[in-house]
């Protein structure tokens, strides 16, 4: 059995296209040809008990037959009526009988014995029907339709016969083997027609796969799946009509596609103008550079040719928000440094500051200034370190701390702060983005004043986390307000404006919002909201990208 199958599979797919194609039209012409013949010998016994009841009807209203029944006159006159009558109609038989006995018989004599042998017309001289009766079964049927004779004697109306009419089954059949041939010769056409199309469709299959066996397109389309989704980079194959042809995962995750689109057009998966129009521009090999959901996307196009026709394009895509994003992180790592530094500095010169005033014997004043310095630094690390509790946030306080008395900013911990250390999903890597971004902020907002004041708040009452930075600088103008975090917005130079669109984007990340309120020549305000439970709809936003 597995040797017939193994032969079976090494058949070539043309022979196993035409093999099936024919066995399909041989089954579907068999269905159709009983299915005709069927509904056929159906609409012959139809026509045949319409013919049957008309005819019985109108030969019991005719005034020759009444008269005939009542007097026994006319009866040449009737006889030549059911005969003309039974060469029109094409029946077997017509009889027409009284209430005890045949008067006339137009039929032959095997067809009046049965009918004698099988009374039908007791129901209409009984109840004065009308109706159709089949008697006997299978090639041996007679249908007959039986009609009663009434007759009128002015007063009343009384049945005094009735009239049947009848057809042999074996006629039906002669009439449906006429109507067979040519369906049958219908069908074998159709067959031959049929046979012909489907070895031309199966050598155009062959053609087409290149002489390829289904195992063969089967081992080729796998391992070019398997490529193609293993590459890190995004690949988007369209025909020449923009039609998508391939797509692999990489190039869904970049560009946010959630559901199948093979088979759509370009524009109708890319919504966006922007992004569509950035890959229908690159009609020819060419290379652009576009923003995507806060993502910095790199395509790359490569034109496909079939005998110097194009038939579509590849386009490659690599996302640079990657790349950035650990420029970024290592510009904040950098910054964390920088802050570490700054304290150690500071220290450092005050210990030198020490140091002299030691050596000069001037004891008194070195006890003095470590007192000051002492008082100042503790009271501002008792405020971070009793009031707030995560250590994550205390490592970034006391850096800033240190950097703003090197700056000779006065960066002030509110006492009324609060904070518990911060669930798992809080890292320290968005801590550091977020708040170390707006103090930073806060702090070149303060250069130019005189009195250089920065404050921070924190509290963990209710569902969130609550941050809130102010500075006492010259204010944001109400007509920059709503660009500020937008990617590159800054007037403070080139390269400069990612710092707060970087804030933003960290928040979404943990499901969380930011706002600013800010009055020239007052100050401004960031307050940021983190919740302590990450939202449902931000976790599957984040498994999702």
């Amino acid at each position: 059995m597995k040797n017939k199958n193994k032969r079976f599979l090494r058949v070539s797919i043309q022979l196993k296209i035409l093999g099936l194609v024919i066995s399909l039209l041989l089954l579907i012409v068999g269905i159709l040809t009983a299915t005709f013949i069927y509904f056929d010998y159906q609409e012959g016994i139809d026509r045949a008990e319409e013919v049957a009841s008309q005819t019985a009807k109108t030969l019991s209203y005719m005034p020759v037959v009444q008269e005939t029944l009542m007097t026994g006159d006319r009866m040449a006159d009737t006889a030549l009526v059911v005969e003309n009558l039974q060469k029109d109609t094409k029946v077997t038989g017509i009889v027409i009988s009284s209430r005890d006995t045949a008067i006339i018989e137009q039929a032959p004599e095997r067809v009046t014995d049965r009918l004698a042998r099988a009374p039908e017309e007791n129901e209409a001289l009984v109840f004065g029907n009308s109706y159709v009766v089949s008697i006997g079964e299978g090639a041996d049927r007679l249908l007959a339709g039986v009609a009663p004779i009434y007759v009128d004697y002015g007063d009343y109306l009384k049945v005094e016969g009735t009239v049947t009419v009848i057809f042999e089954m074996s006629v039906i059949f002669e009439s449906l083997l006429r109507g067979m041939k040519l369906i049958f010769m219908a069908a074998f056409i159709a067959l031959v027609f049929g046979i012909l199309g489907s070895w031309l469709l199966a050598s155009d299959i062959r053609r087409d796969t290149l002489g390829l066996e289904p195992k063969e397109i089967a081992s080729l389309y796998r391992d070019r799946t398997a490529l193609f989704q293993s590459i890190r980079d995004g690949l988007i194959g369209v025909d020449q009509d923009e039609q998508i042809t391939a797509i692999n995962k990489a190039a869904k995750k970049m560009l946010d596609i959630h559901e199948w689109v093979k088979g759509k057009s370009l524009r109708e998966v890319l919504a966006s103008d922007s992004v569509y129009g950035a890959f229908h521009q690159l009609a020819e090999r060419g290379t652009t550079e576009f923003e995507h959901n806060g993502k910095t996307l790199v395509v790359h196009s490569e034109p496909i040719f079939n005998d110097s026709k194009k038939v579509g394009t590849v386009f490659n895509i690599l996302d640079k928000t990657d790349i950035r994003e650990m420029a970024v992180t290592l510009t904040e790592v950098k910054q964390y440094s920088e802050d570490l530094r700054a304290q150690t500095h500071e220290f450092k010169n005050k210990l030198y500051v020490l140091l002299g005033l030691l050596q000069l014997g001037k004891t008194e004043e070195a006890v003095t200034f470590i007192t000051e310095e002492s008082a100042g630094q503790q009271s501002q690390a008792n405020v971070i370190l009793s009031n707030i509790l995560d250590e994550k946030v205390q490592a970034i306080l006391l850096g800033k701390s240190a950097k703003a008395s090197e700056q000779k900013v006065k960066f002030q911990v509110s006492a009324d702060s609060t904070l518990e250390p911060l669930p798992e999903s809080i890292d320290l890597l968005p801590l550091l983005i977020i708040l170390g971004n707006l103090i930073d902020n806060a702090f070149d907002a303060v250069k130019q004043q005189t009195d250089r004041e920065v404050s921070f708040f924190s509290t963990d009452i209710g569902n969130d986390v609550l941050f809130e930075v102010t500075d006492n600088g010259a204010g944001i103008p109400p007509d920059r307000l709503p660009h500020v975090f937008i990617k590159g917005y800054s007037d403070k130079g080139e390269d400069r404006g990612y710092g707060l669109f970087n804030v933003e984007q960290e928040l979404e990340k943990l499901g969380g919002g930011i706002e600013v309120e800010s009055e020239p020549g007052e100050g401004t305000t960031f307050t940021v909201y983190i919740p302590k439970k990450q939202r449902e709809t931000e976790k599957r936003k984040g498994e999702a990208g």
